[in-house]
């Protein structure tokens, strides 16, 4: 329908009626956006790196996969972690039904030795690695 060669089609402003003067034709181009964002770079980025966009753009590749909800990995990653806290829950539980008080008391000891639940959980998993 349009043809990018045809140059574009001169405005003229509005007649004035007061003093009058010749107006120059104003001529509309069209000019690419200079609101171009790259706060939501990270967002842009869509595989492992470099990415298609970040080629194009020639700029660093910020892609973590981790991060992704799409990918395969990450659910990978989320089922790992939570068959690992299943295992401890499991270890937990474990010691509390079996009803050996000393049992019962070397894991509190060793919860409340801990300065973070990172550090403790961190305990945990290296109890119950020792028990398998």
């Amino acid at each position: 329908m349009t043809d990018l060669a045809v140059k574009p089609r001169t405005l003229l402003p509005a007649v004035c009626r007061g003093f009058q003067r010749p107006h120059a034709p104003i001529l509309r181009i069209e000019r690419k956006s200079k609101r171009r964002s790259f706060a939501s770079h990270v967002w842009k980025c869509s595989g492992p790196p470099p990415c298609e966009a970040c080629a194009v753009s020639k700029s660093e590749c910020s892609f973590e996969p981790f991060t992704d909800k799409r990918r395969k990995l990450t659910l990978r990653v989320a089922q790992k972690d939570a068959d690992n806290y299943r295992r401890i829950s499991a270890y937990i539980i474990s010691i509390l039904r079996s009803g050996k008080e000393e049992d019962v008391n070397i894991l509190v000891k060793r919860m409340r030795k801990a300065s973070s639940l990172d550090f403790a959980l961190t305990d945990l998993q290296l109890l119950v690695s020792q028990t398998k």
